[in-house]
């Protein structure tokens, strides 16, 4: 009888499936005080839209990281990486920045939309293609080169 039952199940949205469709909080919910909703100093360039609103629309970006608070202590590089490819890719994709913990505080737990996609860990990034699938995801970590190769996943 072993000690332990070690399942190697893997909850967090595949590539393949229908991600979530979370509302995120955008620029013109908290009135253009980014802060609120993003602890990047300057806050990130990926608060225009809603998830919700532009999921199987257009092809979609969304990064789940909060750099001032990251345990791993790569949420801040990964924000800055998205926006570098963003750059790029803006015409292509909308790219959204959701932020880890309710109000931007270790203490007040994880918000909604990170435990809808299950996210044990931070910082997490999908794309998802035009028809609302995801094309790639990331976790912790990743290169511009990475990026740009997830975000011609999705963009085609």
């Amino acid at each position: 009888q072993p000690l332990l039952d070690v399942q190697a199940e893997d909850f967090v949205p595949q590539v393949g499936e229908k991600p979530p469709a979370i509302h995120t909080p955008t620029e013109a919910d908290v009135g253009g005080n980014l802060e609120e909703i993003d602890t990047r100093v300057p806050p990130s360039t990926q608060h225009d839209e809603d998830f919700a609103d532009v999921l199987g629309e257009r092809p979609v970006v969304i990064s789940f990281a909060t750099p001032r608070l990251c345990q791993s202590r790569v949420c801040g590089p990964v924000i800055d990486v998205v926006e570098q490819v963003k750059a790029r890719y803006e015409d292509e994709a909308e790219f959204i920045h959701m932020e880890v913990y309710n109000d931007n505080d270790v203490k007040k737990g994880y918000r909604p939309q990170l435990k809808a996609f299950r996210l044990p860990t931070e910082p997490w990034l999908f794309t998802i293609d035009e028809g609302g699938r995801i094309a790639a995801r990331l976790e912790g970590a990743f290169s511009a080169e990475e990026l740009e190769a997830a975000v011609k996943k999705a963009v085609g």
